[in-house]
């Protein structure tokens, strides 16, 4: 007995959604696609039919079936995607507070605080303190205004 794929059924706020998701010029082109995906296997069609048909690979259509009629019952387009992968263990959110308080006080022995003299203080390479630096939006250039 072959397997049978979970049928997706979309109420009609739903599928006008996804269908607005589709068309939208401010959609990135993932949301597009995901919807696209569900849009077609609302329709019936089997997941080769949707990965021929937007040629994407087939485990894409069965993931995304997989995401939409699992236990989110209520799944949006918007809701997958975006914290992928490892969580940070560099660069968290605490490390960043630090830097910032640490960059509020006056260097010691220094006129001012460069990327290695930051990144020798908190035992960081001077490469992830960069990153640091434009993730809080801090130019060492310009005088320093931070805000807390």
């Amino acid at each position: 007995m072959p397997w049978e794929s979970r049928p997706v059924h979309l109420t009609e706020t739903q599928r006008n959604e996804l269908k607005r998701v589709a068309r939208s010029k401010q959609s990135s082109e993932k949301e597009k696609c995901r919807a696209l995906i569900v849009l077609l296997l609302g329709e019936g069609l089997k997941n080769k039919e949707v990965a021929k048909r937007l040629n994407i690979h087939e485990n894409t259509v069965v993931k995304w079936r997989g995401r939409w009629t699992g236990e989110n019952k209520d799944a949006q387009i918007k809701d997958y995607g975006e914290q992928t992968g490892r969580p940070r263990s560099v660069l968290t959110p605490a490390k960043l507070k630090s830097i910032k308080l640490m960059l509020l006080e006056s260097p010691p022995n220094k006129f001012r605080w460069t990327v290695r003299s930051i990144a020798a203080a908190c035992d960081m390479s001077v490469a992830t303190m960069q990153r640091a630096l434009v993730e809080l939006d801090i130019d060492l250039q310009k005088p320093p205004t931070i805000k807390k």
